[in-house]
């Protein structure tokens, strides 16, 4: 197990243990302040030279030894590899990977849903919603797939949200609905990603009108192990027993997710808030940190305060023998 030891502001010691060196320091500075024997000259009595003055340390000027005990300590600290952190990095093991596929229909053109009090579009209300739930992902990689009659990529798997919700924005509606090759086509660029838990989340306002119908598709997603959450979304509700048989029920059951209606605005946005607590997943991580070490820097001090005092005791402080 590596021992780390951290103070506020993120810095912390990779090699904490090295810092018992600075313990040994004040020994050191201990032993070099002894008080030493005298120089001495044989004569023939001490008597009237007492008084003259004490007993000198073994070598004098404490500055002398601040030259080596400061880039002591620097070195120490250095050897203890002090660093703070840069940045954190992408970690590809956090977090699922999410393809919405959205109805891009004719229909989604509609303005029967409210959004902030006012009537707004269908396609407006989705992407205002869809909008909110991808920023409150932000460690999954998430993709787009529009859909009308046949599906086109909007934006393949990324953690670039920003890009994927400016592509989504810009996206035009087109004439049908083809709701089996939405899932197909969702289905073919999840399987193609990392071994992440995968999701698809449909959204839909009609029922299929070109291509396979979904059962005939969902099972391609039974066998990549990706759920399907399906959304039917408009102001008219179907009634529970419509709801049962479903086609949109149906598979997002085959695949073990759910299915829901929203027929406003604020509905959406509680179904998406209930999806993204449904797959939240408490996940022992690794943290990517990207760090600046400051080792470099004590080691140049240690380095510039070595020279310095041997300079001054060398040529300023020199003396002769």
């Amino acid at each position: 197990m590596k021992l780390l030891l951290a103070f506020p502001g993120g810095l912390e010691f990779l090699h904490p243990w090295a810092l018992l060196g600075l313990l040994l320091l004040p020994l050191l500075a201990w032993w070099l302040g002894q008080r030493g024997p005298l120089p001495s000259v044989p004569v023939p009595t001490l008597r009237g030279l007492s008084a003259l003055g004490t007993k000198p340390r073994r070598h004098r000027g404490v500055l002398r030894w601040c030259w080596i005990l400061l880039p002591l300590a620097l070195l120490v600290v250095a050897m203890a590899r002090p660093r703070v952190p840069r940045d954190d990095l992408p970690d590809p093991s956090k977090g699922i990977d999410i393809m919405l596929a959205l109805d891009y229909s004719r229909s989604m053109a509609e303005t029967d849903f409210r959004l902030t009090g006012r009537r707004v579009s269908r396609k407006e209300a989705l992407v205002h919603v869809t909008t909110d739930f991808i920023k409150g992902r932000a460690d999954d990689r998430i993709g787009i797939v529009c859909f009308a009659r046949t599906p086109w990529l909007v934006s393949p798997l990324t953690l670039d949200h920003e890009w994927a919700m400016n592509a989504m924005r810009e996206a035009e509606l087109a004439t049908g609905t083809g709701i089996g090759w939405a899932i197909q086509a969702s289905t073919t660029f999840l399987k193609k990603s990392s071994e992440r838990s995968k999701v698809i989340i449909l959204i839909t306002d009609g029922e299929n009108s070109a291509g396979p119908p979904p059962m005939e598709t969902a099972p391609l997603a039974v066998r990549e192990r990706i759920k399907v959450y399906t959304i039917l979304i408009g102001p008219d509700m179907v009634t529970p027993t419509a709801a049962a048989n479903h086609p949109l029920n149906k598979v997002a059951r085959m695949t073990g997710g759910q299915f829901f209606q929203a027929n406003d605005a604020r509905a959406l946005q509680g179904i998406y808030q209930l999806i993204d607590q449904l797959e939240k997943r408490e996940l022992i991580q690794k943290r990517f940190v990207s760090w600046r070490e400051l080792f470099p820097w004590f080691t140049g001090g240690a380095a510039a305060l070595w020279i310095a005092g041997l300079g001054w005791s060398q040529l300023v402080r020199r003396r002769v023998p």
